[in-house]
């Protein structure tokens, strides 16, 4: 068990290894540098597919996302074929302050997805709202008292992406992360014995002006990605800055990043195979499709099941036998841009994900064979945040970094993240937690 009692946690999220390593050298990074000479680093690895909620919820409860049941940000499967926006009041497992092994310890958590809406808890909370709301905090005066104090907090939900020139929208990412910064740092300061800050910048960034680092070392200087991880820099020489010598400093991501090309509508695949059916204007015909891409972010395909949607198409009985021929019919498919195979995998949910919460996963999960070319997801969704428009996206591999601990630099999950700060926090991890801890 660990010596220390106090801990501070930074999310960078969408920090990726690659530019982590080249700007440290270059000096750009020096925070980030001092980190990493102060403690130890290794890689961390997405369980499944790489996306924000199944990792951010593997951390805010030890479990992986096969028992906490959070695959995106929407559910996977609705009865009117319409993805619903996740709460907290859908999680299947306690979060780590409501945890009786936790009881006593005063913990702050500022931005992370699935604290919302707010409960009450023993110290502070911003949640991560998705739509505006009055209701983002607690105590409820929190944001007030901050304000009073000159830290203004701004949710993502506040900061959208419309086309906007780069000039109008990096200003905002930057400031909304320096904000949570200084929330995070003040709260620490008041006695929080936890502190867990989500900075979104660098992966917001990341999806929209990646196409600037292929220019070369002539776009870097002042590209907003840079900018981004700056901005995170930042913040982690704030908190090494202010960490007594009770207090680790815990940074990671829960995803990486690299290059996008195009999504690929699998639903044009499966339409091709004659497994689903599109009526006059493009719209599903629910009454004769088989099968239908699921929700953006979880690389998925649902069988159109009776019982489980409205107009279900697929008895009971036949599930297996139905799920067995969209397999094989996509296992050919062709990705029309480089001639090669579109997937390297097409697996059943229950061999990518363990745990009582599968049946909220989507029925297959797809391996893409090019990283660089990506399922679209539910059209409803993907027009919505404008996806088509990204340059950007996620890859399994980031980082993790722990100073003021020793620590075994082994490759790690988000579910190791969290039962290392239970042990950097002086207490026993609970025996229903999937990983173990990093330090030594």
């Amino acid at each position: 068990m660990a010596t220390r009692s106090r801990v501070i946690v930074v999310i960078t999220e969408g920090a990726t290894p690659e530019l982590l390593d080249r700007w440290t050298a270059q000096g750009r990074l020096p925070n980030f540098a001092r980190l990493f000479a102060a403690g130890t680093r290794g890689a961390l690895d997405a369980e499944g597919v790489p996306y924000e909620p199944p990792g951010l919820l593997s951390l805010l409860t030890g479990h992986r996302a096969g028992d906490h049941g959070f695959f995106s940000y929407w559910t996977c499967h609705d009865p009117e074929y319409h993805p619903q926006v996740l709460s907290g009041e859908h999680r299947r497992q306690p979060l780590l302050w409501q945890l009786p092994e936790l009881a006593g310890l005063k913990f702050a958590s500022i931005g992370l997805f699935g604290t919302h809406p707010v409960e009450p808890l023993d110290g502070w909370l911003i949640s991560y709202p998705m739509y505006p709301t009055l209701r983002a905090c607690h105590p409820p005066r929190l944001q007030r008292d901050l304000a009073a104090r000159g830290i203004r907090i701004a949710h993502d939900a506040s900061i959208w992406w419309r086309g906007q020139a780069k000039a109008d929208i990096l200003p905002m990412l930057l400031e909304a992360d320096r904000r949570r910064g200084q929330a995070a740092m003040r709260l620490y300061a008041d006695g929080a014995d936890a502190v867990l800050v989500n900075l979104t910048a660098i992966d917001r960034s990341s999806h929209i002006f990646w196409q600037e680092l292929e220019l070369g070392e002539d776009g870097v200087e002042s590209s907003a990605i840079l900018a981004a991880y700056q901005a995170a820099d930042r913040v982690i020489g704030d908190a090494l800055d202010n960490a007594d010598e009770r207090t680790a400093v815990l940074a990671f991501s829960e995803i990486g990043f690299g290059p996008l090309r195009a999504y690929c509508a699998v639903n044009d695949d499966l339409a091709a195979a004659g497994l689903l059916t599109a009526s006059h204007g493009g719209a599903v015909d629910w009454g004769s499709t088989l099968a239908f891409e699921a929700v953006q972010g979880t690389h998925g395909v649902n069988l159109n099941v009776r019982g489980r949607y409205k107009h279900g198409a697929i008895a009971p009985e036949d599930y297996e036998r139905v799920r067995a021929d969209v397999v094989a019919a996509l296992r050919e498919v062709l990705n029309p841009r480089t001639g090669l195979p579109m997937f390297a995998a097409v697996r059943p949910r229950e061999e990518v994900h363990r745990g009582d919460a599968v049946r909220a996963a989507p029925d297959l999960v797809l391996e893409p064979a090019d990283w660089r070319y990506l399922p679209l997801g539910d059209q409803r969704w993907a027009n919505h945040v404008h996806r088509t428009w990204q340059s950007g996206w996620h890859r399994r591999r980031s980082y993790w970094a722990l100073a003021g601990a020793p620590a075994a630099p082994r490759t790690a999950g988000t579910v190791d993240v969290a039962a290392t700060v239970v042990d950097l926090l002086g207490r026993e991890k609970p025996a229903r937690f999937a990983g173990s801890s990093l330090v030594r």
